[in-house]
């Protein structure tokens, strides 16, 4: 059997022919390809078209002369954004988080200096020819029966070149900024979901029986193995028409293998309608010749149904905004999700920067400079690598491209060469270095600018204000890591912390509340924050738009549908709550009272209102510098304090993985009853602690019960030591379960166990002397754990102990060494250094 079974290559042919040869000129393309941008470069110049229509969003056509102006700088895209105010779709509280919120639909159109639609408009723009785009909108693809629930989807990809896609928090700032399109630090991949999006025709043409038999013809792992081989590859093609000719070949047989329920299945033809009525009326306005046009559109719609007599989808009604925005290649990377991702953005426009050179000498000229990027990065990591490395993996990577039938390396030989020269070992250990300096040099940390010409979104506008009126400007030093400390009793401190805190909450990468709120870096009239300016920043403004004009409007509306996602849980509303307080906004706080009251209530969680009861503790203590209503925090936080109690003779058998967050929580009520901050019903607590610990049976938990017990003083802390020797009389196997129960009781108390540190020695003491060996070696280490949760001054409190019950007073000697050298010393201390390293990592 032959890749060609089953495929009638005549017709194919024949059907790529017809294309060629109509008047108006189709150039197929792939997205973010040095190649094809090079071969469509040579087409525009030689053919110098009066109209270039370029697949793209048809309503941002207005931006290209932004997207070439000569002070942008790619990697830039198209942002393109629509909000449903009248909920025409019908998707309000199923695409967004509440029936009366608007559904959001943001989407992106990346451009990279070797994009073939920004050579395009580029080139075209440069002879004075006119570019417009021709695909439908994205808005006008939204398909309400694909949507079941609030969180399915945040964007979507409207074309083969439209991803969607959200990056991490701060750049490290001790890391070098560049915003011209050469490096910044990327963040990895955050772990936020990625939205659903559309298929590019790149996903389908590895559905296609063509593609998959030649690939298993020719030996391609890949797609991006097999369009390397067979297009991008150095000067393969000798001119556009030829390399044209080819990629329409390529492109007619997978359509062709491509199964038809495949490509109904997806946007495909609703795009091709419209770009097929969108170039009939864009050549008639302008009363053109089809000769006089040329369309730039992915390969796989060159071969739309001209005969197609359905009419394309009309956009919806709804508010619709489009601009330019910095890009990254970190976005446009694989590593970022994006449907039409090019797998190596810094890789390839080191190819686009060689093109000029002769022959194969682009492909070698990039990968000698990829080769030396990797090797300083890696060195840079922590891996052994010299100049003779490079000078071996490139030699490799010529002989791996010979094997495999290639006139010059790949991406694919190259990595292959470097795994082969480089790597001492396994490549997820000891090439572990190695294979993040190939990440880190294939994907690059680029980011764009955009003209200033664009002008700012008023969101935008309002953010520079802002970051000038309360003197913040030093935060835009790039390179530079502030740590602004705020005195929020004066006017300056509580306008500046009100911005931060906005900041924050649309999730803004400039900077972080040291210690959270309630943290080291908190106190009630003070806060540190860390800042640092990040290329991201204003990117991430932008997709903010539409929440509203000023960064209080936006802030507000965010919360808001955070609110309403959220509107169950009770710990979240009351952060919320929390939340509005801290960004002074005061319109929300008596609804969210309400938020919060009706989640209390129907919330049976028993961490969920722990945390409620937490930031409502924050909210009282708040309450006099805010001037806030204390009658109804307190209130709540009764509600929740009570619902919680109630809660906790349901916890049963907590699972071992819980088992620290439950403990968390359990102590959170302790302290609120201890606290005195409220006047809470501390017999409901006790009693209801007391039942959960006649009912459990985990040693952990009844340790952690009983020693919130004795911190409560509802039991007397000598009866910890009384539990605890009781384990001492009973058989091995119930007695190794002692360093269980002492690690759940100091897990959750402290100040009682000192108070009864003498009877506990004595009961622990006689614990592991009647241990068996091979039990007292599994009972040591969770007893050793369980005295790692102390705190260095109470393990002090505990030896001191034990020093005087074996009759030793601080004054005396333990034991004399014998005489030894100053390295044998260290050598003891290193070694027992590392041995309580590897017993604090014991499990059983």
């Amino acid at each position: 059997m032959t890749f060609t079974d089953g495929l009638d290559i005549d017709e194919v042919q024949a059907r790529a022919d017809r294309v060629l040869a109509e008047e108006l000129y189709w150039f197929p393309v792939r997205h973010h390809s040095p190649a094809v941008a090079r071969h469509l470069r040579a087409a525009i110049r030689a053919r110098k078209p009066k109209l270039v229509l370029i697949e793209g969003p048809a309503d941002a056509s207005e931006m290209i002369r932004h997207v070439v102006d000569a002070k942008t700088k790619p990697p830039v895209a198209l942002y393109a954004s629509y909000r449903d105010d009248d909920n025409t779709l019908g998707l309000a509280g199923k695409a967004s988080a509440a029936p009366e919120i608007p559904p959001r639909f943001p989407v992106w159109y990346p451009f990279l200096a070797y994009s073939p639609e920004y050579v395009a408009m580029k080139e075209t723009l440069a002879y004075g020819g006119e570019a417009v785009f021709i695909d439908l909108p994205n808005h006008a693809l939204i398909d309400p029966s694909h949507w079941a629930r609030p969180d399915d989807n945040d964007g979507g990809e409207a074309s083969d070149a439209a991803p969607v896609v959200e990056e991490a928090d701060l750049d490290d700032p001790d890391d070098d900024d560049e915003i011209d399109g050469e490096d910044v630090e990327e963040p990895a991949d955050d772990e936020e979901p990625h939205p659903v999006s559309a298929p590019s025709w790149e996903a389908m043409v590895t559905t296609s029986s063509f593609y998959q038999a030649m690939a298993r013809a020719a030996g391609y792992r890949s797609w991006d193995e097999a369009w390397d081989s067979m297009f991008e590859i150095g000067h393969r093609h000798a001119g556009y028409e030829e390399f044209r000719r080819d990629l329409a070949y390529f492109c007619a047989a997978v359509r062709a293998t491509t199964r038809p329920e495949r490509i109904a299945s997806d946007d495909t033809l609703p795009r091709e309608r419209f770009m097929k009525r969108q170039i009939a009326r864009e050549l008639a306005k302008r009363k053109l010749s089809p000769r006089d046009a040329m369309v730039v559109c992915g390969g796989f719609h060159l071969f739309l149904d001209r005969d197609d007599a359905l009419e394309p989808p009309e956009s919806p009604k709804g508010t619709t905004f489009t601009t330019v925005v910095p890009y990254s290649y970190f976005r446009v990377s694989e590593m970022s999700g994006y449907g039409a991702a090019n797998r190596a953005p810094r890789f390839y426009q080191a190819v686009w920067d060689h093109l000029d050179d002769k022959d194969d000498a682009p492909w070698i000229g990039a990968m000698i400079e990829h080769v030396t990027t990797v090797l300083a990065r890696g060195r840079k990591e922590g891996a052994a690598l010299s100049s003779a490395d490079a000078i071996s993996v490139t030699q490799h990577a010529r002989m791996l491209a010979a094997l495999r039938g290639r006139p010059a390396p790949i991406l694919d030989d190259i990595r292959d060469a470097l795994i082969s020269c480089c790597c001492k070992g396994r490549p997820e250990e000891e090439g572990r270095h190695l294979l993040a300096a190939m990440g880190h040099a294939e994907v690059g940390t680029a980011v764009g600018r955009v003209t200033p010409a664009l002008g700012r979104l008023p969101v935008v506008h309002d953010f520079y204000a802002q970051l000038d009126a309360l003197d913040l400007g030093e935060v835009m030093g790039r390179d530079k890591r502030l740590v602004l400390t705020l005195d929020l009793r004066e006017d300056q401190g509580a306008k500046r912390s009100a911005f931060l805190h906005r900041i924050a909450s649309l999730g803004l990468g400039l900077g972080a509340l040291e210690g959270g709120r309630t943290g080291d870096g908190t106190t009630l009239f003070r806060e540190k924050w860390i800042l640092a300016w990040s290329p991201k920043v204003e990117s991430q403004l932008i997709e903010k738009n539409l929440y509203g004009d000023t960064i209080e409007a936006a802030a507000i509306a965010q919360l808001e549908e955070d609110v309403a996602k959220e509107q169950r849980h009770a710990g979240a509303t009351c952060k919320r709550l929390l939340d509005a307080v801290a960004m002074q906004v005061p319109q929300l706080v008596q609804r969210l009272e309400g938020a919060a009251g009706a989640a209390i209530d129907e919330d049976r969680h028993f961490a969920s209102q722990c945390e409620a009861l937490v930031h409502l503790l924050v909210l009282n203590r708040l309450a006099i510098q805010r001037d806030l209503g204390r009658p109804a925090i307190e209130e709540l936080a009764g509600r929740a304090y009570t619902r919680a109690c109630l809660a906790v003779s349901d916890l049963g058998a907590i699972p071992v993985d819980q088992q620290e967050a439950t403990m968390a929580h359990l102590k959170s009520l302790a302290e609120a009853v201890l606290g005195g901050d409220l006047e809470l019903d501390r017999a409901l607590f006790t009693d209801q602690v007391t039942a959960a610990a006649l009912a459990a049976t985990v040693p952990f938990m009844q340790g952690a019960y009983a020693g919130i017990l004795a911190e409560l003083r509802v039991i007397d802390p000598a009866e910890l030591a009384h539990r605890v020797a009781a384990f001492a009389t009973s058989q091995p196997d119930k007695m190794v379960l002692a360093g269980e129960f002492l690690d759940g009781a100091f897990a959750v108390s402290k100040t009682s166990m000192l108070l009864g540190a003498d009877a506990l020695v004595g009961a622990i003491d006689d614990l592991l002397r009647a241990a068996p060996w091979d039990h007292f070696m599994t009972l040591l280490p969770k007893v050793r754990r369980a005295f790692e949760r102390l705190h260095e001054r109470q393990r002090l409190a505990f030896a001191d102990r034990v020093a005087s019950r074996y009759g030793l007073s601080s004054t005396e000697e333990i034991a004399e060494l014998p005489a030894t050298s100053t390295e044998a010393a260290a050598y003891m201390a290193t070694v027992d250094a590392r041995v309580a390293v590897i017993m604090k990592d014991w499990t059983f």
